[in-house]
């Protein structure tokens, strides 16, 4: 721009007022910061709930190669037949071969409430089939059918495919953690 373009334009906008911000809302660290702690709260106390119901469950014995399923009311037909079928990858897995049924219980709640504040939405756990267990054959697997249906973030289990381990493993689908819920609401409230 030459210096009479400028001149020329500076006069034209003269009498131009800025136009007003809109004031936006968004949360200041210690909202934030209350949020978390708010979270975390409601998270242990959710735990100590979680290891109460695991104590007390009534476990029903399933066969060695029995399928273990459970679905949700909330979860669509359509996501649940894509866990059912290997078609999400698998982000997280859990190992319960090995471990006395405290040790099961213990990890299992652990792992998946870390994979759960991770956001993590889709772990394989082995249990196993337990078919060498003469005394009470799938008892793992028996545990981890039980245990699973208590935990308030998973949406659905089912049986792995082959390539997965079988019978002896089981796709888990988690919910969206609180944060990414609400980052998930902020993106389509800016729609």
């Amino acid at each position: 721009m030459s210096h009479s373009d400028s001149d020329f334009f500076l006069q034209q906008m003269a009498d131009v007022t800025p136009l007003k911000q809109d004031a936006i809302n968004t949360p200041n660290n210690s909202a934030k910061n209350a949020l978390s702690s708010f979270y975390k709260q409601q998270s242990s106390k959710q735990l100590l709930q979680l290891k109460d119901a695991l104590k007390n469950t009534q476990v029903e014995f399933v066969a060695p190669d029995d399928y273990i399923s459970f679905k949700s009311p909330g979860l669509q037909a359509g996501v649940f037949k894509n866990l059912r079928l290997a078609k999400y990858d698998i982000d997280a897995k859990i190992e319960l071969q090995g471990l006395s049924i405290k040790e099961a219980q213990d990890t299992l709640i652990n792992e998946l409430s870390t994979c759960h504040r991770r956001n993590i939405r889709v772990v394989l756990i082995k249990h196993g089939v337990g078919k060498e267990n003469t005394e009470q054959p799938a008892k793992m697997k028996s545990y981890v059918n039980a245990w699973l249906v208590h935990f308030p973030f998973v949406l659905g289990f089912h049986t792995a495919q082959t390539q997965h381990g079988g019978y002896g493993s089981v796709y888990v689908l988690l919910s969206k953690n609180e944060q990414a819920k609400l980052a998930n609401r902020e993106i389509h409230a800016k729609k």
